[in-house]
């Protein structure tokens, strides 16, 4: 179970801003259009950067290929290609995460009622007859 909840986590592990940044200066070049300006381009960068890197590729990718308006893609352009694989794997996170939580409680609930058949037991003994 950790092992899966670990592996889980690390498939929603960030990307690397520096990749996205020089992808999209590819684009932008291969393309001949202009990057987005100042605080727009740093916004697209983080939030593509927070994608796991496979699903950025896959993104990336998928836009090189296929994306044919006469604009630079947006940020919705390129999630669009990923968000099935992203709520898949977020989905799978909370399952685990939520079965974690459950087998905790399960664990705690016996601990308690242990120590309560043990304060029960100590009462019953110095009651006596």
């Amino acid at each position: 179970m950790p092992g899966a909840l670990d592996q889980a986590r690390r498939d929603l592990s960030a990307g690397d801003p520096g990749e996205i940044l020089a992808a999209l200066t590819a684009m932008a070049s291969r393309r001949g259009l202009p990057l987005p300006d100042g605080i727009a381009l740093q916004m697209d960068v983080e939030i593509m950067a927070s994608w796991p890197p496979d699903l950025w590729r896959k993104a990336f990718s998928s836009i090189w290929e296929r994306f044919a308006y006469r604009r630079f893609p947006e940020v919705a352009d390129f999630r669009r290609v990923i968000e099935a694989d992203l709520a898949d794997r977020k989905s799978r996170l909370d399952r685990l995460d939520s079965l974690r939580l459950k087998l905790e409680t399960l664990r705690m609930r016996k601990i308690w009622d242990e120590q309560a058949a043990s304060r029960m037991g100590r009462r019953s003994r110095h009651a006596g007859p």
